[in-house]
């Protein structure tokens, strides 16, 4: 089972597993989820995408389970499959570490490069970096960046604003522990997409 399995049990009662990180979801679509067994369109469509959640697209969700609860329920617990497969994609990669400090301690992300709401992103495991909490924020802030070269950079304007602001505090320490290079998975296939990287860096106002 790679996120979550339905078994029809029959007179249209469904049994879901789950893995652990999916209980939220599972807990907020509970009763539609279930009712899905009541119609064998419904279900075909939950067993495709629990099997295959990105391969099935939101239009295909909504053309073949009519009623709106149900819809909804499969399409939300869509998303939760999709994103928890880039992110254990993501960061097996990476070897459950920050690409930019080196930090495992079960404290990382599975970033986009290129932002999940830009319409050229994509869930493919090159649009990925593993960050801990403090280099993601940091990162989708425009504070510190990677070229396609995979060296990183700071943002010497908000570093200069934060200062004027008196809110640098520990700027020394921060700088010292990033990574003067990222971090790259050996699966070459996984690193970064230079086309991607130099995407982000545009959208994010980077002139590098």
């Amino acid at each position: 089972m790679d996120g979550l399995a339905a078994s029809n049990k029959g007179s249209g009662e469904l049994a879901i597993a789950f893995r652990p990180d999916l209980l939220a979801a599972y807990l907020d679509s509970l009763e539609s989820l279930h009712a899905c067994g009541r119609l064998p369109s419904d279900f075909e469509m939950l067993t495709r995408v629990a099997q295959d959640p990105e391969g099935v697209g939101d239009d295909e969700v909504a053309a073949q389970i009519g009623d709106e609860r149900r819809r909804f329920a499969v399409l939300s617990t869509k998303r939760a499959l999709r994103d928890g497969s880039f992110r254990h994609r993501v960061l097996t990669a990476y070897g459950h570490r920050c690409a930019m400090c080196g930090i495992q301690l079960k404290l990382l992300d599975g970033a986009h490069i290129l932002p999940a709401k830009h319409p050229d992103s994509t869930d493919e495991t090159h649009n990925g970096i593993a960050l801990c909490a403090l280099h993601h924020r940091s990162y989708d802030n425009g504070l510190v960046t990677f070229d396609a070269g995979f060296e990183t950079h700071l943002n010497d304007e908000m570093i200069d604003s934060l200062k004027a602001e008196n809110l640098a505090a520990e700027l020394e320490r921060f700088e010292v522990e990033l990574r003067p290079l990222i971090l790259l998975p050996p699966d070459r296939r996984d690193r970064p997409s230079e086309h991607f990287v130099e995407l982000a860096n545009r959208h994010r106002g980077w002139t590098l």
